[in-house]
């Protein structure tokens, strides 16, 4: 026999699995579909790529752009780097909704921490970054971490590659309070399409022809998942104005032994000045996430490789860069994702601002590599006021999406609170809790 649910919710990342855990907390009958296994053994380096889709290499645009995705229970909140940013108060002016409410519980709730001093006391390739930026009038700030310092080793650097120690938050912990309280959980079951009878979504068929039913249908698959599913399903004017804040990592190697950036956490630290007038961010990677930058852009490999006996001598910063949402998904899974003129200016003066912080930090001029186009926050590709209304409503009735694919254009910073925090939001809303309109963000009320 066929089961109905009430709501199916297809991803447990940061956009699905808080709508699970408060609907199921609510008493709803919930399925959760999640196109990856559960990942739970050698997570962190080296095997931890596996978690991403094409194994942290083969998922690239068209044009060549990586684009990293978390694929397992917890989406890509287990491939993140748990800093937490509240979304810009124009992310509300452009939806038209201000959930400021929800990104403080989520903040009280799970707990944002900046990491304790002793965790940078071996630091010297980073100090060295960070007081060569000083010097030249530029200032990086500690960062605020979904993790939780008791449980999180000094010298760790698998952030990216999922935690093996359970120290950085990820939305498994909602997913595993969904199911505490009553809600289903269905792992490996891709999403071919959405059921629709008579205007209305009624289910899903997973890969090989499965189907689960249900009153309604909730996407949260991401800015590249969701929209392959919604045009397998039908719907159109679905996967455009893609954007996926792209980074070039500039990578070097210290002049003198034991100056690199060996056994540092990447990401603690980041310059955010120039995040409004120029829509980038620059922040620093440790020795390890410079040899596997390699992996991901051939030409630092190439120029690298005869220097990999003095890895430890490694350090590097990424610019990372909220670009114009000027790409596409296509139903058949192919990605375009080409730079603008204005991206490609801006990113050029975020490089050359980290070759000379680098420089000026002890790197060897002749070791600076530039790894170009690593993405990984996909967005827009379903955008509210497009694709879904201010309920998160797609055309098709009882059909929504709760994603980084309906923020309209990119944050210009992580997004992971933006989500999670909008996904409180929606709970709320198809529980009657909150209404739409009660939520104009002030100045469009004003206006």
């Amino acid at each position: 026999m066929t089961q109905e649910y009430e709501y199916i919710i297809v991803g447990t990342g940061p956009g699905g699995a808080p709508v699970a855990r408060d609907l199921a907390r609510a008493g709803k009958k919930v399925l959760m579909v999640e196109r990856g296994p559960r990942h739970e053994k050698a997570l962190g380096f080296p095997f931890g790529p596996r978690i991403l889709e094409g194994g942290g290499l083969f998922c690239r645009s068209m044009e060549g752009v990586f684009i990293a995705r978390g694929i397992t229970v917890g989406g890509s909140s287990m491939v993140y780097n748990g800093n937490v940013y509240n979304p810009p108060n124009r992310v509300f002016e452009q939806m038209g909704l201000d959930f400021s409410q929800e990104v403080q519980e989520v903040r009280e709730e799970i707990g944002v921490k900046t990491l304790p001093p002793h965790f940078f006391d071996h630091c010297i390739g980073g100090k060295r970054m960070l007081r060569a930026a000083e010097d030249m009038g530029i200032h990086f700030r500690e960062q605020d971490k979904f993790i939780d310092p008791s449980k999180c080793k000094v010298g760790c650097d698998s952030c990216m590659l999922g935690c093996p120690r359970g120290a950085k938050w990820t939305t498994r912990t909602w997913v595993d309070q969904a199911v505490s309280s009553g809600a289903e959980l269905k792992v490996s079951a891709p999403v071919e399409k959405i059921l629709v009878e008579g205007g209305k979504a009624k289910g899903v068929m997973i890969k090989g022809g499965e189907v689960f039913r249900g009153d309604k249908v909730i996407v949260a698959a991401g800015g590249v998942g969701t929209p392959r599913i919604l045009l397998k399903s039908g719907l159109k004017n679905v996967g455009d104005s893609f954007y996926m804040d792209p980074m070039d990592i500039v990578v070097a190697q210290a002049k003198d032994p034991g100056q690199g950036a060996w056994k540092e956490m990447s990401f603690t630290h980041a310059i955010e000045e120039f995040k409004e007038s120029d829509h980038f961010i620059i922040g620093n990677i440790s020795a390890l996430a410079a040899i596997m930058t390699g992996f991901m852009a051939p030409n630092v490999m190439g120029k690298n490789i005869t220097r990999l006996p003095y890895a430890k001598r490694g350090m590097g910063l990424f610019v990372k860069l909220g670009d114009e949402h000027q790409g596409r998904v296509f139903e058949d899974g192919r990605i375009s994702k080409p730079l603008t003129d204005l991206d490609n200016k801006r990113m050029k003066r975020g490089v050359d601002l980290s070759k000379d912080i680098l420089i000026k930090a002890g790197a060897a001029p002749s070791s600076i590599a530039v790894g170009r186009g690593i993405g990984g926050h996909p967005g827009g590709t379903a955008a509210m006021g497009k694709v879904v209304d201010e309920n998160f409503m797609t055309e098709i009735e009882n059909l929504y999406v709760c994603d980084g694919s309906v923020l309209p254009q990119s944050p210009g910073v992580p997004p992971s609170l933006t989500i999670m925090s909008m996904g409180r939001l929606f709970a709320k809303m198809l529980l009657g809790e909150v209404r739409g309109e009660d939520r104009i963000p002030q100045r469009d009320a004003a206006a």
